[in-house]
């Protein structure tokens, strides 16, 4: 195994580790994320979960103003200098960054709580949503707090902790917390009252636990750095404007729908919307710890493992959303059925335009994150804020005639678009395409089990327990063509390998240095 090889495996083999952990939080996650919403959708019907939904999305407005895009620049930072070995400045910013990010939530809050009245009467015309909007006001100082405390265990690379804390812990308390609620009879209220509960238990857990195990970062007396600071907002400043257009563009359709149409019709519509997004699980298993590994590879100079890094992660991220994005095409119906129910079915062509669209994003969600290691948070926001206003635009004319088809539609548009303009772009100035040309040989082999899929659908009623015995089938077939056409490079069956030694280590008493030796000698 020559120098590149190995440089390029020590990280890969690190981004599987974390992906295997990060792979399993995540379906618990989902478990429980889909659970609460089923149970609110089921129990309280389209329009409760329609203000759920409404109400959540002016939260994230709140905390995106609040924190000024800043997360980002706090990332890179904080992973450029822990590569530096400069620990002192990693101190200086988390320090800094605690007390800024509680105070402008603090001031967040206090708006959002004084004109939640306005808002939920004037605006959306329905007084129901001001109790959410009290409830989670006091959830923007704790949302600040929370931001710098991921970003220190992603950079510092406490991913077992980090995985519990983001994917787990807050959807666990809030489910618990709404069931126990439900149990004693309380009413609308104990929908926000669990999302308060589950953020203040996650928060405090998360400061106790960086406290504890990052003790040099907080007593540490690090100097003042004001030039860092400086540095920090001026790369997050744009970023702000993108997070504000980037939600716009993933949250405008809900609220148009809400303005032009009903309550009732945001909450069909977000019966389609957590289902397309769950294609984001191919970034998410590998882009939390994707952006501090390659931000020190990049701070290092070492720009051809970048581009490696790249396209062998864009190309995992291919391989695993394709089989979903086939499964949400040809079994759209099955899916909303039974997470939300026969009420919900109206959602079926929506859920098929967002699906294609979330696709797209996911495919060149590396070329995004590549553009901001690079420091073009700028160029990103000019990216997006084009795309959102051909987005509002499509909302504005289709919501008025097709309703959530047109917002779908409009949405999908944009997605597409915007992901395409990245992978541009990270082209133009890294020379870097996150995908590999196997990606055609990938989409040609997955057709063959798509046109068994269809088949099957038309010869059998399609239910929940039909479709887990269909998808596991098609997922096998899917990865048995995988291997037997070539799809798989070197590098993937390092990977394999270093699963299957990690899955089955108390068979093999071969130390690690052995094992790589032996790799090394059968694929010479």
């Amino acid at each position: 195994m020559d120098k590149k090889d190995s440089d390029l495996n020590k990280p890969l083999r690190f981004l599987v580790k974390s992906s295997l952990l990060i792979f399993v939080a995540i379906i618990l996650s989902k478990i429980l994320g889909y659970v609460y919403r089923m149970v609110v959708a089921r129990y309280y019907g389209p329009e409760v979960y329609g203000l759920l939904i409404l109400s959540f999305t002016i939260f994230g407005w709140f905390v995106m103003f609040s924190q000024l895009g800043v997360g980002a620049g706090i990332l890179r930072d904080v992973s450029f200098y822990r590569g530096k070995k400069k620990e002192d400045k990693v101190s200086f910013i988390v320090k800094f960054f605690i007390s800024f990010l509680l105070t402008t939530g603090i001031i967040a809050g206090v708006i959002l709580f004084i004109f939640s009245d306005i808002i939920a009467e004037k605006i959306f015309s329905n007084s129901g949503l001001s109790i959410f909007l009290k409830f989670f006001a006091f959830m923007l100082p704790l949302a600040g707090l929370r931001t710098v405390l991921s970003i220190l265990m992603q950079a510092y690379e406490k991913i077992e902790w980090l995985t519990f804390l983001s994917k787990i812990s807050d959807n666990l308390i809030k489910f618990i917390a709404l069931v126990v609620l439900i149990y004693f009879g309380i009413g609308l209220i104990n929908i926000p009252i669990s999302y308060l509960v589950a953020a203040v238990i996650t928060v405090l857990i998360s400061y106790l636990y960086c406290r504890t195990s990052l003790k040099k970062i907080f007593s540490m007396k690090p100097k003042k750095d004001i030039k860092i600071i400086k540095g920090i907002f001026r790369y997050s400043l744009p970023l702000i404007f993108f997070g504000v257009s980037m939600s716009l563009i993933t949250q405008a359709d809900s609220f148009l729908i809400g303005i032009f149409r009903s309550v009732k019709e945001v909450g069909f519509y977000n019966a389609a919307v957590p289902i397309a997004f769950l294609l984001e699980i191919s970034v998410d298993l590998f882009g939390q710890m994707f952006f501090p590994i390659v931000a020190k590879e990049y701070a290092r100079g070492n720009i051809d493992l970048v581009k490696q890094l790249s396209q062998q992660i864009g190309k995992w991220v291919y391989i695993i959303g394709l089989p979903l994005l086939i499964l949400f095409l040809i079994f759209p119906g099955a899916l909303i059925k039974t997470f939300f129910g026969e009420e919900y079915l109206v959602a079926v062509n929506a859920l098929r335009f967002l699906s294609i669209g979330v696709m797209f994003m996911s495919i060149f969600a590396i070329s995004k994150i590549l553009l901001l290691i690079r420091g073009e948070s700028n160029l990103i926001f000019k990216d997006t804020l084009i795309v959102l206003v051909l987005n509002i635009i499509l909302n504005l004319l289709l919501i008025p005639k097709y309703g959530i088809n047109g917002a779908a539609v409009a949405t999908m548009v944009s997605f597409i678009l915007l992901g395409l303009i990245f992978a541009f772009q990270s082209w133009k100035y890294l020379k870097i395409v996150p995908l590999r040309r196997k990606i055609i040989r990938i989409s040609i082999v997955a057709l063959i089990p798509s046109v068994i899929l269809l088949l099957v659908k038309r010869l059998m009623e399609i239910n929940f327990i039909t479709l887990i015995i269909i998808a596991v089938l098609f997922l096998l077939v899917y990865s048995i063509l995988l291997l037997l056409t070539g799809c798989l490079d070197r590098n993937d069956k390092f990977v394999l390998d270093s699963i299957k030694r990690k899955l089955f280590k108390n068979q093999s008493k071969l130390p690690d240095e052995k094992q790589r030796a032996m790799y090394s000698e059968r694929h010479k």
